[in-house]
């Protein structure tokens, strides 16, 4: 009862009017004279101290709280920083190995705010992974090469460039429908990158809808319109748009059993059908106009992801604790070439969900095939095999948890040409051409 008085007291005393406390010594010199008289203990002195700074604190955000405009007090700010080397070995018949090691790294800065109970937005600044250090920005890579990323303008010591990697809006009307605009990340669900680079963050509009009606089920439907290329001339301007449709449900089949399936259509619009960012990795090139493709792309399949959450439990006979097991696998095919035009995958993973502190792994590992016209080679993971078309190989990604905000990630991949009479551009062989990718990265998040 007397330390609860004598902090109402010191309270008082510091709000009288014409009384400045400039300084928190001020404070202990108080509590210290009363400690001196014999009023306080030495370790009631302390816990009155530590109140106090900790009432002055909760006043002091209550009144930034109350003077701040509401969009600061949500106002977000992170990013990550990746450290990387990269080893690539390709042998290419008749001529000499490529080998390199390069060291590379990697740089985004999130900023994102809830400015009502239904709107944010969010830009992400990144550094360009552009062959030309900026002047030609690569939308499917934001990792520079240490010594320049091999343009006419690389060189010892460039300062490379940075740019809009995302810049959205969302508006969120209710709990189960979604309006997003801009330049945004990805919304098409996949189990892994089989059609669309993980990097790549398409510009238009999407509507997403998510309605969860029990555990076991879920249903959810996006459609979505990217436009591809901003395209003008002296008579027209039709830019070639993707529009996308997938629909799904997902849920849990028992408490352990979980599961998502879709299925997904993609129309592209090719006014012309004109090579978008002069291509021509893979894609089928015709032969009247090497500035135009010999097919539209218009796909349809489907994808499934099934797994079990601690599958066996604390097993005495395993050398360590299995959070998570799972398998996966996704099919696409276009539908206007009769033939190299199908593209798939199957694949599993094990380990835990999220990387979030020492000791979490995760290892995933799947088989791609993705034959010469089954999808737009603009768009598809530009680390497997350079980004071409009529490709097939492994790609294998472990993660590991170093310490919290930090992990390591190793990705391997092992690639080649699917068939030896592919349309592939001259720049690689047409018969086997085998490729070790090496990736080794270190991750910080802030």
């Amino acid at each position: 009862m007397k330390r609860n008085v004598l902090i109402v007291f010191i309270m008082l005393v510091m709000g009288l009017p014409g009384f400045v406390w400039a300084k928190t010594s001020s404070v202990d010199a108080l509590i210290q004279k009363l400690e001196d008289k014999g009023i306080l203990t030495s370790q009631e002195a302390e816990q009155i101290k530590g109140e106090i700074a900790s009432s002055e604190k909760e006043s002091q955000e209550a009144v930034y709280k109350k003077t701040a405009p509401e969009w600061i007090n949500n106002f977000k700010i992170g990013g990550v920083v990746l450290l990387r080397d990269q080893v690539n070995k390709r042998k290419v018949p008749g001529t000499t190995n490529l080998t390199q090691n390069r060291g590379r790294f990697r740089v985004r800065l999130n900023l994102e705010d809830q400015i009502n109970d239904k709107v944010k937005v969010g830009v992400t600044l990144a550094t360009e992974g552009g062959s030309d250090n900026g002047t030609l920005a690569n939308g499917r890579s934001n990792t520079v090469t240490f010594g320049g990323n091999g343009g006419t303008n690389s060189g010892t010591f460039t300062t490379p460039y940075a740019g809009i990697n995302k810049a959205w809006v969302q508006y969120k009307p209710t709990d189960y429908l979604t309006l997003t605009g801009g330049k945004m990340a990805n919304p098409v669900w996949e189990p892994a990158s089989l059609l669309w680079d993980p990097d790549l963050n398409p510009e238009g509009g999407a509507i997403q809808l998510e309605k969860r009606l029990n555990d076991y089920i879920t249903p959810f439907s996006t459609n979505a319109m990217f436009v591809l290329k901003d395209v003008k001339t002296t008579t027209t301007r039709t830019d070639p748009y993707v529009f996308v449709t997938q629909e799904g449900i997902k849920g849990n089949l028992t408490e352990k059993f979980y599961y998502q399936l879709a299925g997904l259509g993609q129309l592209v619009s090719l006014p012309s059908h004109a090579l978008l960012d002069n291509r021509g990795l893979g894609n089928t090139i015709s032969t009247s106009n090497a500035a135009q493709y010999s097919y539209n792309f218009n796909t349809i399949g489907g994808a499934v992801d099934f797994g079990i959450n601690d599958p066996f439990g604390e097993a005495a006979f395993l050398p360590i604790y299995i959070p998570q097991i799972g398998v996966f696998g996704q099919y696409a095919r276009n539908t206007d070439p009769s033939k190299n035009n199908s593209t798939w995958m199957m694949g599993g993973y094990i380990g835990n969900s999220a990387i979030n502190g020492w000791g979490t792994w995760k290892l995933k590992s799947f088989y791609k095939v993705l034959e010469a016209d089954a999808w737009l080679d603009a768009l598809t993971d530009d680390d497997f095999y350079s980004g071409y078309t009529d490709t097939k190989g492994w790609r294998t990604q472990f993660d590991l948890g170093l310490a919290k905000n930090v992990w390591f990630t190793m990705t391997y991949f092992r690639t080649n040409v699917f068939k030896s009479n592919s349309t592939i551009s001259s720049a690689f062989s047409k018969s086997s051409a085998p490729e070790n990718l090496f990736q080794m990265d270190l991750n910080f998040k802030f």
